[in-house]
């Protein structure tokens, strides 16, 4: 059976148009609502595809049927998202809507994995001060070079799970330059993953490779 078999078959049932595919899917809509699974657990409703994390709602304008779908199919099928008034978006409009809510989704799994290693850091350390280091970070969505050479000693000594490329570290000043300066060779290291492209070469010109 061909994709476009496959895609009538599940519509059909679900929408006024009963013959044409294309016609089926003018009828549905990106409703704007979208889940993170936080595991690619679930298949596409439309299309079958497996391994979906990221589900995006869609309806039908006139049977008020719904699915939740991968955000490829939104884009493949071209079905029109809603904005914030309400009105349909067409083409590249809708296609940007509909990246932005995936990328937005991804940023926000981030910052959830951030917050809940610093949880389980305060759970495993009485005298780690959570509250300054989450409201830091709510506030920046980084730390400073100092904070992060802390956090990332502390999440390997107790052996708690983390990625550190969701940690991110800013370095708009002098005083956070200064910080990594001071810093010895192994402990810029442990942080390395947390920098950026730029804020690794500008580490590498003036200090090399740490050591």
């Amino acid at each position: 059976m061909s994709w476009i078999e496959r895609v009538a078959r599940r519509l059909a049932p679900l929408s006024v148009e009963q013959d044409d595919v294309r016609g089926m899917l003018r009828e549905w809509y990106y409703t704007g609502n979208a889940f993170d699974l936080e595991e690619p657990v679930e298949s596409c409703q439309l299309c079958g595809h497996p391994g979906i994390r990221y589900q995006f709602h869609i309806a039908n304008e006139h049977t008020g049927s719904e699915l939740l779908v991968g955000s490829e199919c939104i884009k493949k099928f071209r079905i029109p998202a809603i904005d914030d008034s309400g009105m349909r978006l067409a083409g590249n409009e809708s296609r940007r809507k509909v990246d932005r809510d995936r990328s937005k989704l991804i940023t926000d799994a981030k910052h959830k994995r951030v917050i809940d290693a610093l949880v389980a850091l305060s759970m495993s350390e009485e005298d780690f001060e959570i509250e300054s280091f989450i409201r830091y970070y709510r506030e920046r969505e980084a730390f400073t070079p100092n904070q992060l050479k802390v956090v990332i000693w502390r999440l390997k000594k107790h052996r708690i799970p983390f990625r550190s490329t969701d940690f991110k570290m800013v370095m708009r000043r002098g005083r956070e330059k200064g910080q990594l300066e001071n810093m010895e060779g192994w402990q810029v290291k442990q942080i390395w993953p947390c920098m950026s492209v730029s804020q690794r070469n500008w580490y590498l010109k003036r200090f090399g490779e740490p050591a």
